[in-house]
């Protein structure tokens, strides 16, 4: 069947299937489900690190695969996820205005090839390159004898993963594109259970160095997530091939929209590879200790936070495109309050349970009593950003909506002077936790001049509503945390038992401290928790749902 027949078969790419026009709830619902999706992604993900934890620890192998996958990583940031997702939703959107059929479907897939190649030439570059770029960005690696050795040989293997992840990269914009986000979140499941088998052949086949095992499993877990998308993307109208007719005004405008946006990801990207080449400095383990912090909060980032950025961008998208600037900015004040009532209890969770975390989660095998102190340091100075990165998450892609990717830059280049400096003046006293700190610092000066600038944009924001909100989130967080304070000792005694008993204490910890906050929300009658409800109890409206095959989706 063509691509004309196919379109002939379904609405539009985008109109018909976005988010325009749909209320509170369907926005709601749609994060849900991606939060679903990434909910068990981290939770194959937290499989996985507590495997790589076992057999790597934080000492030479695990700071090696720390740093080698980090490279791959961080150009991945570049040019693929958000910077894709914020560059071709709102150019797609205009686009569909005055193309039908193939002619659209077209531009996706010159974006795929065009992507595709950038990634290809980047990867040889990294791997021609690892000798030099390794020893520059962790000189500290050698004072330990064969650490940087192992890092440069590990680089080079896990760079093709770039390749594979930039290409996905795409398929997941041109889901989302169409109100279709189950797929797209589901897949880094793929990636983690890749991982856990290269751990698993790792282990049992008693390898010298099975951190080798990891890195194949990395680069395989990229290779899924792309074959898996493949199918979904054929199914909406697109075909999956190599073009080579890449002049199209509009793939121009989408490379002319990502440029501020890569040096705004690479500004991010800096800051962890400041934070990191500190870290090498410091004690050993301390560079692993700040990527399991990291892990940790990337799992209230990841189920929360990045699922309600996903959804509200396409939204965005369609009501910047449409000239709609109130319903943008009651879309934002929706997501602020809402990513608020998320990351503020977390972040006291965090810093209450940030030994017991840490230790339940990766205690076992090499990460011994040393890397729990470690890592448990970095965490609650990475745990005091959440609201800050929540507030950029959903925030910046207000501008994107608006074809405006240099103001986030600009944004992110101030931030990243704080988070420099903050590392070079609170290393000294902190060590490791200072790293982190500086870094949650530099989340809230970004935050607070994006909505200084976005609210002359919008010619105001919900600020009134976004205030009360966090005075009713701050108080149940109060409530919560006196709970948790007082329950805490008991459930977790100092002189902990291991395994399950600890387990089992801080599970049950964390849903009474839940249960506590959403009582408190109640009493407090906050509207938050009521149109949580609504979105969970209703259906996904016809402009979100996607036609013939959504089950295959979710």
């Amino acid at each position: 069947m063509s691509d004309g027949q196919a379109d002939k078969s379904r609405p539009g790419p985008v109109a018909g299937q976005t988010l325009d026009g749909a209320g509170s709830a369907a926005i709601l619902r749609a994060a849900g489900l991606v939060g679903s999706m990434t909910l068990i992604s981290r939770a194959a993900g937290f499989v996985r690190d507590a495997m790589l934890a076992g057999l790597l620890g934080t000492g030479t192998a695990g700071d090696a695969w720390t740093a080698a996958f980090q490279l791959p990583n961080t150009l991945r940031r570049l040019v693929g996820e958000g910077n894709v997702s914020a560059a071709f939703l709102p150019v797609f959107a205009a686009e569909s205005r005055e193309r039908q059929g193939h002619h659209l479907w077209a531009l996706a897939e010159r974006l795929h090839s065009a992507i595709a190649l950038f990634a290809g030439a980047l990867t040889a570059a990294g791997v021609l390159a690892a000798p030099l770029i390794v020893p520059w960005l962790y000189p500290g690696y050698a004072s330990v004898a064969g650490k940087t050795a192992l890092t440069v040989r590990l680089t080079q293997l896990a760079f093709p993963y770039l390749i594979c992840i930039a290409s996905a990269a795409v398929l997941m914009a041109v889901l989302n594109a169409r109100g279709r986000f189950a797929a797209a979140a589901f897949t880094p499941v793929l990636l983690n259970l890749s991982m856990i088998a290269g751990a698993a052949v790792g282990w049992l086949a008693d390898l010298r160095q099975p951190v080798y095992a990891i890195v194949v499993g990395a680069v395989a877990g990229g290779a899924l997530q792309w074959a898996f998308l493949v199918p979904f993307v054929r199914r909406a109208g697109m075909r999956v091939r190599p073009r080579a007719d890449l002049d199209d005004p509009a793939l121009r405008r989408i490379v002319r929209l990502m440029v501020p946006g890569l040096f705004g990801v690479s500004i991010v990207q800096i800051n962890i590879l400041v934070g990191r080449l500190l870290a090498s400095e410091l004690q050993e383990g301390s560079v692993t200790s700040l990527y399991y912090a990291s892990r940790i909060n990337e799992l209230t980032l990841g189920v929360f936070v990045i699922s309600v950025a996903t959804v509200v961008l396409p939204t965005m998208s369609q009501h910047g495109a449409a000239g709609r600037m109130g319903a943008l900015r009651d879309t934002l004040g929706l997501s602020l309050r809402h990513v608020m009532a998320m990351t503020i209890p977390a972040t006291v969770g965090i810093v209450l349970l940030r030994t017991d975390i840490a230790r339940v989660l990766f205690e076992r095998g090499r990460f011994d009593g040393t890397s729990t102190a470690l890592t448990a340091a970095a965490l609650w100075g990475y745990s005091l950003g959440l609201v800050g990165i929540a507030v950029v998450r959903v925030t910046a892609p207000a501008f994107y909506a608006l074809r405006d990717t240099r103001t986030p830059v600009v944004a992110a280049a101030l931030a990243m002077v704080v988070n420099i400096a903050g590392c070079l003046w609170l290393r000294e006293s902190l060590a490791n936790a200072g790293i982190a700190l500086a870094n949650s610092l530099a989340t809230f000066v970004n935050a607070g001049v994006l909505l200084l600038l976005l609210r002359g944009r919008l010619n105001g924001l919900a600020g009134k509503e976004v205030l009360a909100a966090a005075i009713r989130i701050g108080l149940a967080a109060g409530a919560m945390a006196w709970v948790v304070a007082g329950v805490r000792p008991r459930a977790m005694p100092v002189a902990a038992h291991g395994g399950w008993s600890d387990a089992a204490g801080l599970a049950a910890t964390v849903a009474l401290g839940l249960l506590t906050y959403a009582a408190a929300l109640a009493v407090l009658r906050a509207p938050e928790l009521m149109e949580l409800r609504g979105g969970l109890r209703r259906k996904l409206p016809d402009t979100l749902a996607a036609t013939g095959d959504d089950e295959d989706d979710s």
